[in-house]
């Protein structure tokens, strides 16, 4: 990725926190303004089943003062269809009155009653009467004939006529205009650009707004009627039989007014218009300022990057051409690009002698391969395929130019005595820790028998399984197996306690001339070794694998960090480091913990410390693990004269075992580290 585009990827990363605000306000809006409109909407259909429960008590004690009248109970005829044709006109609403008899037959009616035999005892409301003996509220009646009316949407609305004696001798019931409960309910409940429904306790509509026209005797769609029946109110999103989105609050059939069921919707897009406009101009906004970014970075790369880059890779260019000669000459005062010119300038003093010394490097190396009869091997599991180098094939006995190698014909060249156990310590090598290392007999296809020494290493991806397998091969025919097994266990051991003596010794030696008095050395030398201890013992727990960051960083602030207590703060991704950045890392953290705890914010008791950490993945570089160390609340930081033996520490583990580098701030209020590590493919 160039400078330039590293400049725009800077630009658009700064206008990312305003965007992830936004969009983190956006949501948080949403959410609220979702839950207030979905109480709103129950709420809204709670005014409707109020309404509902005021008309029915209204109709309810009308129908209780119907019945006291006597012409009514005694099915006087003439009298009661004089009385309740007087009593219709004054209610218009409720289109028809009729008193029928236990047998269902029509004694009283407001229009003249006419000779007939009809029976309406199979009518819902009238049989829901009879079985609770109290005011029903019935379901969808096209057609109210028993009350001398033709076809018309009527809800029937019924109690029991009771006799002097106290039992039920007939039904009283009457039938609500449909029509004018749906305007009503338009009138009081329908808000804008909502709407209403009513059904009966089949799912059949009853009202409905807006369109009632279509919706009226229809039934409520199978995958909303369920929730007719359900135990509370509730709300839901959902496109409307009118398709309008809203979000329907609902009352079901078994609350208040029990019987019906009725909902109440409000427009989506009216509930959020405020929110989403405020989101457009929010919008419009950060884009505004990204494009404004975006510009002005690449102006500012044009000039002080882009410029000096050409003309600096123009002289590389010359150089790879040969022309030595050739010289970056900057215009102007470019800076650090400026000293990048003259180092390359400098460089190129000594290509000449170099490109002679790494001549004479390649041809002592070749030298050295060939002297120690050695070569280069690989398997690649993926693809089920091997190969070795040409100085491998002439080890084997086989033509330099066969360079590839099948399983089966590996099988025939090794001994048929140690076939069995090359490939058990392979598969050893590949189902552990992916070290290898074996000694056996190969067959020359002209019948000599050689010994071959094999070492290699397996990797693996992010899920443990193998992907590749490099290794060396070399000729050590006078020697023996078994020895040369025991010797490698020998130089195993070894190997790990040099190295853990040359990292004691450069610690003793390093403290010894640092140290003011014998005092100091004992006791930086012994915290020292301690770190060391202390990484070892991860590292033997793991069998030397890896350790934990955060084992390392709890390990160190241990001493002050208490419950309750956030002088200490350790956040970071769990990260795996290996061996030989466990002990760098170790010791890193060792020292910042005792400048910390000797001058720093962990020798007040106010001050705090924090050690956060991030792993960087891009797919043109390694891994990049970033640590960052801060300091704040302890004494007045000035940044020192000379460089301690703990800074030099912290930059040859960092910069010069790890690779990385380290960024160091002496801020008046803390110091500060920044530490970038590549980590290893496998990490």
């Amino acid at each position: 990725m160039t400078l330039t585009k590293r400049l725009l990827l800077l630009a658009l990363i700064s206008v990312l926190p305003a965007l992830v605000i936004w969009t983190y306000t956006e949501v948080s809006l949403r959410r609220a303004r979702e839950a207030e409109v979905n109480d709103l909407a129950i709420r809204q259909a709670g005014v409707a089943a109020s309404e509902l429960e005021r008309i029915f008590d209204g109709i309810q004690s009308l129908l209780i003062a119907v019945d006291e009248t006597p012409s009514i109970r005694t099915f006087n005829a003439p009298a009661c269809s004089n009385y309740l044709r007087a009593l219709q006109q004054k209610v218009p609403y409720l289109l028809a009155f009729v008193a029928l008899d236990l047998d269902g037959r029509v004694r009283c009616q407001q229009s003249p009653l006419p000779v007939s035999l009809t029976q309406f005892s199979g009518r819902p409301y009238f049989q829901d009467v009879l079985r609770e003996r109290g005011f029903v509220v019935g379901t969808y009646t096209p057609e109210f004939t028993e009350g001398g009316l033709g076809a018309h949407p009527v809800l029937p609305l019924a109690m029991p006529i009771w006799s002097d004696d106290g039992e039920v001798s007939g039904v009283i019931a009457t039938a609500l205009d449909l029509r004018w409960l749906g305007q009503k309910l338009k009138e009081r409940v329908l808000p804008a650009g909502g709407s209403v429904t009513i059904a009966d306790r089949n799912g059949i509509i009853l009202a409905r707004e807006p369109l009632p026209e279509r919706f009226i005797g229809t039934r409520i769609p199978e995958s909303f009627r369920e929730i007719v029946h359900s135990n509370h109110a509730g709300s839901f999103e959902a496109v409307s039989q009118d398709g309008v989105r809203r979000i329907l609050g609902y009352i079901p059939v078994q609350m208040p007014p029990k019987g019906l069921y009725v909902s109440a919707g409000l427009s989506s897009k009216a509930a959020f218009r405020t929110i989403n406009q405020a989101s457009r101009r929010g919008f419009m906004l950060i884009a505004a300022a990204l494009i404004l970014a975006l510009s002005l970075s690449w102006l500012i790369s044009r000039t002080f990057i882009t410029k000096p880059f050409d003309m600096m890779t123009d002289a590389v260019r010359a150089w790879r051409r040969g022309n030595y000669l050739a010289r970056i000459n900057l215009p102007g005062s470019p800076g650090e690009l400026g000293v990048l010119a003259n180092a390359f300038n400098d460089l190129m003093d000594d290509v000449a002698e170099r490109q002679k010394a790494l001549q004479a490097s390649e041809e002592r190396a070749r030298l050295a391969l060939d002297a120690g009869h050695m070569g280069t091997w690989w398997y690649d599991h993926l693809r089920g395929a091997g190969g070795w180098s040409s100085q491998s094939a002439a080890l084997l006995g086989l033509p330099p130019e066969k360079t590839t190698i099948t399983i089966p014909e590996w099988r025939e060249l090794v001994h048929p005595d140690d076939v069995d156990s090359v490939f058990d310590k392979l598969r050893a090598a590949v189902q552990g820790k992916g070290e290898y290392e074996d000694e056996y007999r190969v067959r020359h296809p002209g019948g000599e028998v050689r010994w071959i020494n094999a070492k290699g290493r397996v990797f693996f991806n992010s899920q443990g399984k193998p992907v590749y397998f490099v290794g060396i091969f070399q000729d050590v025919t006078d020697r023996k197996q078994a020895e040369d097994q025991q010797r490698f266990l020998l130089d195993e051991l070894n190997h790990r306690v040099k190295n853990t003596l040359a990292t004691v010794q450069s610690i003793a030696a390093q403290t010894l001339r640092s140290a003011g008095n014998s005092a100091g050395f004992k006791e930086a030398f012994e915290g020292r070794l301690l770190a060391l201890s202390k990484t070892h013992d991860l590292l033997t727990r793991n069998s030397w694998r890896d350790a934990d960051l955060h084992d390392l960083a709890r390990q160190e602030l241990a001493p002050y960090r208490r419950n309750g207590d956030d002088r200490a703060v350790i956040e970071g991704p769990k990260v795996n480091l290996p061996a030989r950045y466990a002990i760098n890392f170790g010791l890193v953290l060792h020292e910042l913990v005792t400048n910390a705890a000797k001058y720093g914010a962990l020798s007040t008791p106010s001050g705090q410390v924090e050690v956060t950490w991030s792993v960087i993945a891009d797919p043109e570089r390694p891994k990049q693990l970033r640590l960052h160390w801060s300091e704040r609340g302890g004494p007045l930081v000035e940044k020192p004269k000379r460089q301690g033996f703990g800074s030099r520490l912290i930059r040859r583990s960092i910069e010069g075992e790890l690779s990385g580098y380290v960024v160091i701030n002496f801020a008046p209020t803390g110091v500060s580290y920044d530490v970038s590590v590549p980590l290893p493919a496998d990490s």
